[in-house]
């Protein structure tokens, strides 16, 4: 800090922006947490904090589940078995600080996706059915479409927090969580130790690693809704989003936008669900929709983002701003998204002491 590079760059003001840029993704995630273990969230809806405990509680459950009928070495069974079922999830409330930015990131957008799919009504399903049969019948669009509405279907069940929720999750968090609850077995485990008990932490490291070598993240919701997108043309991408939107099909919206922009699905999901209006309206304007559909997915996330759908001014003025942006506009948004994290990394930090 005294070697000159500060007051060559710029003033203390540009190191105090270097230094706020590189923790910023760490407190935001400090400040998730906490926001997560909070009985009054302000980041999060009451709607997404339930789905996203929900849907965490009930994956640790089956992982916690999977270890403890995998480990076969008869002393540690016992042991395991002397712990209440389910363990993890309860003693996470205690260890919240376990869960990595990525692994919370996911089970956000899990809950959020969550979120839309129940408010989704029956009485429109055969849109996307019948958009399915023009896209190509009974072929790889209608298949994985049929087996992601299976999947999502799961999502939706009674809140059980207790119960186990199969974990279709992909291959990296799913990592990240198996570790997880392996970590608070092992704990647990070594905390209550007896004469003449041996160290547990071999034989769950070698169940979980089997159980991760099992794991196929294909049968997921985001991997079939991504094939989904993958069997059609653009044309036919074009036509199925307005369905999509309409039928609260958000995971299927998200990778029909992936398929047409290059970007992840995550990537869409995060955009809409922690984006602006700005991100979410360059979304709708390269997928080439009206104003109706900037309507509907506005009254979709209104769940989500804490806007209430009735208020009339708010949804006015989304719909202003949208026929006010530019395909061009639009195209800037996503070319700045297509930027590799570690150049706009790099280029914050220098725009921050220009």
């Amino acid at each position: 800090m005294e070697s000159g590079a500060v007051s060559a760059s710029s003033t203390s003001i540009s190191a105090q922006a270097r230094l706020a840029r590189r923790l910023i993704a760490e407190i935001r995630h400090s400040a998730d947490l906490a926001l997560f273990a909070d009985s009054v969230p302000t980041r999060w809806t009451d709607a997404l904090l339930a789905e996203t405990r929900f849907h965490l509680a009930g994956t640790m459950n089956a992982v916690e589940m999977a270890i403890r009928l995998e480990v076969s070495e008869g002393d540690i069974e016992v042991r395991l078995a002397s712990l209440p079922q389910p363990w993890c999830g309860p003693a996470l409330e205690r260890h919240v600080d376990l869960l990595t930015p990525a692994l919370l990131a996911h089970y956000r957008l899990r809950g959020a996706l969550s979120v839309v799919q129940r408010g989704r009504t029956d009485a429109a399903v055969s849109g996307i059915h019948d958009g399915a049969i023009g896209a190509g019948g009974e072929g790889p669009f209608s298949q994985a479409l049929a087996a992601l509405a299976l999947a999502e279907q799961r999502w939706t069940g009674p809140m059980l927090f207790d119960a186990p929720l199969r974990p279709d999750l992909p291959a990296e968090i799913f990592c990240d969580l198996a570790w997880t609850v392996a970590a608070l077995l092992i704990s647990e485990l070594a905390r209550r130790p007896a004469p003449g008990d041996r160290d547990a932490m071999p034989a769950i490291v070698h169940a979980v690693e089997r159980i991760i070598a099992r794991h196929d993240e294909g049968g997921g919701p985001f991997a079939l809704a991504q094939r989904c997108a993958r069997a059609l043309s653009s044309p036919e991408r074009q036509r199925i989003a307005p369905l999509a939107l309409a039928e609260h099909r958000l995971m299927l919206f998200c990778a029909l936008v992936e398929a047409e922009t290059a970007l992840q699905i995550e990537t869409v999901l995060g955009s809409l669900v922690d984006g602006d209006s700005v991100a979410r309206q360059a979304i709708l304007r390269l997928m080439g929709l009206d104003e109706r559909m900037a309507v509907q997915l506005f009254e979709m996330l209104a769940p989500l983002t804490g806007d209430a759908a009735g208020q009339d001014s708010a949804l006015m003025q989304f719909v202003e701003e949208y026929r006010q942006t530019s395909r061009d506009a639009a195209e800037t948004w996503l070319g700045h998204m297509r930027t590799p994290a570690g150049l706009a990394a790099k280029l914050s930090i220098i725009d921050s002491v220009i």
